[in-house]
């Protein structure tokens, strides 16, 4: 039967993460607070006109490595294979610095073209430019954290997330404060400086502590730290083994993040088609769903560490062969995500609305609450089962389950959005629709998944093909 390695249990590691989630939260909202009152409101809209660049730079250059080194590790330590673990490492840094500087080559040249044309506005340029080496820092930084998280300590990650988020929120309103007033474009450039010199503290961190991790690991088990030609075992570990885990799901992600920026920018101008006026449309949409999503996005702080925690314990499982430990441990995420979504979904149906309208002054604020706060429940099942299937080796099922509830969110906001008798509520309709299908599709493909009995050989083919 499979033996649970040395370290925190997944209800302590999942505490951790949730409380580090938190922390991060509070500290975050609190830095936006002091940004908007140091930054011109102009400033801050061209800022978000970059960060969606850098999101879906993130999620083509790193997502899908990320999610590969945390299931390899976790595969590989299951069996003791150190030279495995950081073989897998060693190509997804390599393969996040590749794609980052191809991104970069094709950036640099066009960045003016990009600026003006694609994001609206050239004062976004010095902020682009910046995104990039910072875009390579947190892939560095988010390859070395998921090796810890399939390796089972949430610890060091904890504790650069936390350095991270601090060294930030100086760095950023320190640069402001000391340099003063400035044009907008500066502005934003300051403020990826402050990103990135985070990003250099978070990095740095997580090196160390994986250099130690892996020298005291060396000391302890006795294993010869090969040397950086490799040969030997750990040469098992090959691209194609990264590429199955990791190009499904940047595909997933990227498509998922180019679809929800369509959906945010299709609803005014449908809201617009139903007969609203352009000013009241923009309104409506800004206060129905910024006073109202934050408060539904506070489960997702546990659900998030949940979700973390539990793949690469069952990818653990899953590649020792042990039926008994995937559905346990599939059952034991599960409850965890009930026992926080049934509760949170319990307070905010009947006090979400009032809750909003006192927090953000605004008698519209909070508004479908009842049927977002439904939706938002599938939402986190639906996150929490996706990780899982991550987990079982089924990221191609993840992916196509993705693509396909975005596309049909994307479709439904289209048709009902513009029909006068629904407008807003269209949008909470399609947003649940979609959430639900979700969830179910992959509860289906769990179960299914659950039931394999040939876990081993399936896992060491993929991981060492």
């Amino acid at each position: 039967m499979f033996k649970e390695r040395r370290g925190l249990s997944f209800a302590e590691s999942a505490l951790v993460l949730t409380g580090v989630n938190l922390f991060s939260q509070i500290l975050g909202f609190a830095y936006r607070v002091w940004l908007s009152r140091m930054v011109s409101p102009v400033g801050l809209g061209v800022y978000q006109l970059v960060m969606p660049v850098y999101s879906v730079g993130m999620s083509l250059c790193v997502s899908g490595l990320t999610v590969a080194v945390s299931r390899m590790t976790a595969a590989h330590l299951a069996r003791g294979r150190y030279d495995g673990a950081r073989r897998a490492v060693r190509l997804c840094l390599m393969g996040c610095v590749g794609l980052i500087v191809a991104v970069s080559l094709a950036v640099v040249p066009f960045s003016d073209a990009i600026s003006v044309h694609l994001l609206g506005d050239a004062r976004t340029r010095a902020g682009l430019l910046l995104m990039l080496p910072c875009m390579l820092l947190t892939g560095w930084e988010n390859v070395h954290k998921n090796f810890f998280y399939g390796a089972k300590n949430v610890v060091p990650p904890a504790i650069a997330e936390i350095a991270e988020q601090g060294s930030r929120a100086a760095a950023v309103l320190g640069l402001l404060f000391w340099l003063g007033p400035m044009y907008e474009e500066a502005q934003v450039a300051l403020i990826v400086t402050g990103m990135i010199a985070s990003e250099v503290v978070s990095a740095g961190l997580l090196t160390w502590f994986y250099r130690r991790h892996i020298r005291r690991a060396a000391e302890r088990t006795g294993y010869s730290l090969p040397s950086r030609g490799g040969g030997g075992p750990e040469s098992a570990v090959r691209w194609g083994a990264v590429a199955h885990i990791a190009v499904p799901i940047a595909l997933s992600n990227v498509v998922s993040n180019l679809i929800g920026s369509a959906n945010s920018v299709i609803v005014p101008g449908r809201l617009i088609l139903s007969g609203m006026a352009p000013e009241q449309a923009l309104s409506a949409f800004g206060v129905a769903f910024g006073m109202t999503m934050p408060l539904l996005g506070l489960p997702m702080a546990f659900i998030v560490a949940v979700s973390l925690t539990a793949m690469p314990r069952l990818t653990e499982a899953a590649s020792l062969g042990d039926r008994e430990a995937v559905r346990s441990r599939a059952r034991q995420a599960a409850v965890a995500a009930t026992a926080v979504v049934v509760p949170s979904m319990a307070l905010l149906i009947p006090y979400g609305q009032r809750a909003a309208q006192a927090l953000f002054r605004n008698p519209d604020a909070g508004q479908f609450m009842v049927p977002l706060a439904i939706a938002a429940a599938f939402n986190c099942y639906e996150y929490v089962f996706g990780a899982m299937l991550n987990g079982l080796g089924r990221q191609r099922q993840t992916a196509a389950v993705y693509i396909l509830t975005n596309l049909l969110q994307l479709a439904l906001t289209w048709v009902l959005v513009a029909r006068p008798n629904l407008r807003l509520m269209g949008y909470v309709m399609a947003y649940g629709v979609s959430n639900a299908i979700g969830a179910v599709l992959f509860l289906i493909f769990l179960l299914d998944a659950a039931g394999q009995s040939d876990y081993s050989i399936k896992a060491r083919g993929k991981l060492s093909s």
